[in-house]
C-alpha cells in the first residue's frame, strides 16, 4: 500500500508529511485548516448522595440487630423481672427505637396496653411502622418535660435508659406519681453508674424503692412507690 498518490502536489505532500510526524499530538489540521482536538474525556455523572440516617443517638436499638446489645440488655430475663400481668396498662417513656416495646405488647396481652412515648419525630415513625399491626400499643409523641400520660392510669411506669435525658429529674418525677394508679410502679433501669442520682432524686420526688433486681449484666433495675401509698 502506498502512502501518497502519484498526482499529489509538493505542497499537498509537506501537508501529509506534516500530519503524519504531528498525529500523535492531536495538532493536524483538516484540509479546511480547522484544527482536529481530541474530544474531551466525559465523566460519567456523579451518583446521587446517600440519604444520611436521621440522628438517633441515644434511642436505644431494636431487638435482634444487635448480638452484644442484646446480651447486654437481657430483654426476655427483663420483662419477666417487671412482673407484669395481662390486662395492665403500662406507659415506655422515652420508648425511642422501642426496644422493649413489643415484649411488654406481648406480656400485657390483648386487654391491655402500651403507651410508648418519644419526643423524637424519626423514632417515632419507626416505632410507629413497627408496631402497626399490634393492636394494643399506642404511640405517642410528648414534650421534653412533660410526660404527656393520663392521670389515674397506668399499673407501670418504665423509665429505660432516659432519666439522663431530663431537665429536672425529681420535678419529672413528681408529675410521674399522678399518672400512676393506686398501686403503681415506676420501672426505672439503666447502667449501674447512673444509678445514684436517681436515686437521689426518687427520694427528694417522694419515692420509695420497693425492689430491685440484680440479675442483668450491665444495668440495675429498680421499682419505685409514691412513699405515700405503702
Amino acid at each position: 500500500m502506498t502512502l501518497f498518490r502519484a498526482h499529489a502536489t509538493p505542497r499537498r505532500l509537506a501537508r501529509l508529511l506534516l500530519c503524519l510526524v504531528t498525529a500523535a499530538t492531536g495538532g493536524c489540521r483538516s484540509e479546511g485548516g480547522e484544527e482536529k482536538r481530541p474530544e474531551p474525556s466525559r465523566t460519567p455523572a456523579e451518583a446521587p448522595a446517600a440519604e444520611q440516617p436521621a440522628d438517633l443517638h441515644g434511642l436505644g436499638g431494636v431487638e435482634g440487630v444487635q448480638a452484644s446489645y442484646d446480651q447486654s440488655r437481657q430483654p426476655a430475663r427483663f420483662i419477666a423481672a417487671l412482673g407484669i400481668t395481662p390486662g395492665q396498662r403500662i406507659a415506655d417513656v422515652g420508648a425511642g427505637l422501642g426496644y422493649f416495646t413489643q415484649r411488654l405488647s406481648e406480656a400485657v396481652g390483648p386487654a391491655g396496653q402500651v403507651v410508648a412515648t418519644d419526643i423524637n419525630d424519626e423514632a417515632l415513625k419507626r416505632l410507629r411502622a413497627r408496631m402497626s399491626e399490634r393492636k394494643n400499643v399506642v404511640v405517642r409523641k410528648v414534650e421534653p418535660d412533660e410526660p404527656g400520660l393520663e392521670p389515674g392510669a397506668y399499673d407501670l411506669i418504665l423509665l429505660s435508659e432516659v432519666d439522663h435525658f431530663l431537665s429536672d429529674r425529681v420535678a419529672y418525677l413528681t408529675r410521674l406519681r399522678l399518672a400512676l394508679t393506686p398501686n403503681g410502679r415506676i420501672a426505672v433501669t439503666h447502667l449501674r453508674a447512673m444509678r445514684p442520682p436517681l436515686v437521689a432524686a426518687a427520694q427528694q420526688a417522694g419515692y420509695s424503692i420497693v425492689s430491685e433486681y440484680d440479675g442483668l449484666p450491665d444495668h440495675y433495675l429498680l421499682f419505685l412507690q409514691p412513699a405515700s401509698s405503702r
